[in-house]
């Protein structure tokens, strides 16, 4: 089984089981507290995102993408929770911690490379017009020794 579908298919068992909760407390066979399921909810599929932006073998932009959608939907479980046993004041700094945690994760994911180095970056990278010159120069160097 490879790794992609192993995620896919724990996504969406996070959604089953989110459905499956819905329902039963719709039909009144549980008695659940639905912002503790909605943070749960957001807090696994925060987990999901994180891990794979941290372990998957993809483009740095992608790595970051996914820790950034993960550091989300970990806002959102935050969110969920206020009113329950977070207090509002404590909001902002939980969410800052987030999004900082975040940032360095993505650091540490990508190990701070850039994926793409253009061939302008290289050292000595000479462009098309300083090439023209130098071969212009080789050619009148030819010319002068030929005579």
């Amino acid at each position: 089984m490879s790794k992609n579908l192993l995620f896919k298919v724990l996504v969406a068992l996070c959604f089953v089981a989110a459905a499956v909760l819905w329902i039963l407390s719709a039909a009144d066979i549980i008695a659940i507290n639905m912002s503790w399921a909605i943070a749960v909810f957001a807090f696994v599929l925060g987990a999901l995102f994180i891990g794979k932006g941290l372990f998957s073998r993809n483009v740095g932009t992608f790595k970051k993408l996914n820790i950034l959608f993960g550091a989300v939907f970990v806002v959102a479980g935050v969110l969920a929770l206020v009113g329950t046993f977070i207090e509002e004041s404590l909001v902002l700094p939980i969410i800052a911690l987030i999004v900082t945690l975040a940032v360095l994760l993505c650091i540490l994911a990508t190990g701070g490379r850039k994926w793409d180095q253009g061939d302008n970056d290289n050292a000595g990278y000479k462009n098309y017009w300083q090439r023209k010159k130098e071969k212009e120069e080789q050619e009148k160097n030819r010319d002068d020794k030929d005579e």
